[in-house]
């Protein structure tokens, strides 16, 4: 018998096994979730704190995973402070708030902790959640009062007369309710489908609005002129008679002429589309000979007398200095050019000066900058009897030949 387990030994044994899995269970039932993990505490500050007391579940996402520790008014008295406690290995991100929740129609209430983000960054111990007032619920007391106040608005025989009256309406009119049900599902059906074509013709309809109400007074601007050109056209109402009767006449004429030349006509526009570069680069050319044309034309018109050109024609001109060695400039180049100043006409007998050499020189320089020849062209000067220097003209070669002595020209 000595050989055999003592039963005091195996029962022992057995209490010790027994003891090790009941007594964390009994543990984690008294302490809560957070019994065998690291606390995390969280404080939150509430408007109301809704009668929460110590001991009440918090969950998120539905799940248990912690309780309040505590619940008291804040020094100031404006707010109560709450404070949690959680498991350890809670994750809880910055941007959830609390939201104080009743689980049953009795009145139970837990706090939940809402968040939209399962990613970090999280809430350290000893942080503080959010707890908006807008965020709480209304609580059973608020919304059984709102009830009362609404069924006391509620006079006597308004609920059978809106009865009856709604039985009157739609009594014998089911056909056309079951049409007007199936209808208004046809067209949810429909704008469904179209909602991204519905909304952007909505925002386009709301920016052209917003457009139309910025431009309101270019609007009002744009009535009045269009107003005033209708009043222009009734008063020329006549002219506009004249002209609806006389355009046909123009119109067959002008029909006849395109027709005439509607072979050349493609070339005509070839050949536009050739002179029009041209045209256009020499724009500032144009423009003066438009300007400068018409004032020739009178001054020659001046020569005319009792229908015939009275003007003189000098032959005795004689031989010219021209410069022809100046660089061709670009179409468009309006930059001043630099005068010559070295340039000058070789001394000769008749020779028309044409040359640099009479132009306004600085300083009264002269001719003593003369460094470059022209060239001379043109028949010799032929002597004319009839013609006597005036005293000007004498004054004028009595100064020339004293400017080419003292230049030894």
């Amino acid at each position: 018998m000595r050989d055999r387990f003592p039963v005091g030994t195996f029962q022992f044994v057995l209490f010790v096994v027994v003891a090790v899995l009941v007594i964390p269970l009994g543990v984690n039932y008294i302490a809560g979730a957070e019994g065998f993990t690291g606390k995390l505490h969280l404080h939150a500050s509430l408007n109301d704190a809704f009668g929460l007391t110590e001991g009440t579940g918090v969950t998120v996402r539905g799940v248990d995973v912690g309780t309040v520790s505590s619940s008291r008014l804040a020094a100031d008295g404006r707010s109560a402070q709450v404070e949690l406690t959680l498991r350890g290995d809670t994750q809880i991100s910055t941007d959830a708030y609390l939201q104080v929740t009743m689980g049953s129609m009795a009145g139970i209430q837990s706090v939940d902790i809402v968040t939209d983000s399962a990613a970090g960054p999280f809430l350290q111990d000893g942080d503080r959640i959010a707890a908006p007032a807008d965020k709480q619920p209304m609580q059973m007391d608020q919304i059984i009062l709102k009830a009362s106040h609404l069924l006391e608005t509620v006079r006597d025989g308004s609920v059978s007369t809106v009865g009856r009256e709604l039985a009157a309406a739609f009594g014998d009119r089911g056909d056309s309710l079951e049409k007007l049900v199936a209808n208004g599902a046809a067209l949810a059906s429909v704008v469904r489908r179209n909602a991204p074509l519905l909304s952007g013709m909505l925002g386009d309809w709301v920016d052209t609005l917003d457009a139309m109400a910025d431009s309101t007074a270019s609007f009002e601007r744009g009535m009045r002129s269009a107003a005033d050109f209708t009043d222009q056209l009734d008063a020329q109402q006549p002219v506009f008679v004249y002209l609806l009767d006389h355009s046909p006449q123009a119109l067959d004429r002008a029909t006849a002429l395109f027709d005439k030349y509607r072979g050349t006509f493609g070339g005509v526009l070839a050949n536009l589309v050739a002179v029009e570069p041209i045209i256009a680069d020499r724009d500032d050319a144009l423009r003066t000979g438009l300007t400068t044309i018409p004032q020739g034309l009178k001054d020659l018109r001046s020569i005319v007398k009792n229908n015939r050109a009275d003007f003189t024609l000098l032959g005795t001109q004689g031989p010219v200095c021209l410069f022809y060695d100046e660089p061709r400039r670009t179409i468009g180049d309006l930059t001043p050019s630099q005068p010559n100043l070295a340039r000058y006409c070789p001394p000769g007998d008749g020779h028309g000066q044409r040359g640099a050499v009479n132009a306004p020189r600085p300083n009264d320089l002269g001719t003593r900058t003369w460094k470059q020849p022209g060239g001379v062209a043109g028949p010799p000067s032929v002597t004319d009897p009839l013609l006597i220097p005036d005293g000007a003209e004498l004054l004028l070669m009595w100064r020339d030949l004293l400017e080419r002595t003292r230049n030894g020209k």
